[in-house]
């Protein structure tokens, strides 16, 4: 870049004023929804777990540890 470019880059650039960005306002934010999506998601009842599907015995009884009658 010569001093003719950076002259008018800095010409472009005299008007641009980025405001610094302040962390530790970003950070107590993401914190604050996520406590927030706990707390909100806490009193709903988890779903309970499926029972196995006999539609393959084998599987089935993998699952739940019991022996299959239908085992070749």
């Amino acid at each position: 870049m010569d001093p003719q470019d950076q002259e008018l880059l800095d010409k472009q650039l005299r008007y641009l004023h980025v405001a610094p960005r302040r962390n530790g306002v970003v950070i107590a934010t993401i914190v604050a929804v996520f406590l927030g999506g706990i707390i909100i998601a806490a009193p709903w009842p988890s779903r309970a777990k499926p029972a196995p599907s006999a539609a393959n015995p084998q599987i089935a009884s993998a699952l739940i540890d019991a022996p299959s009658s239908l085992r070749q």
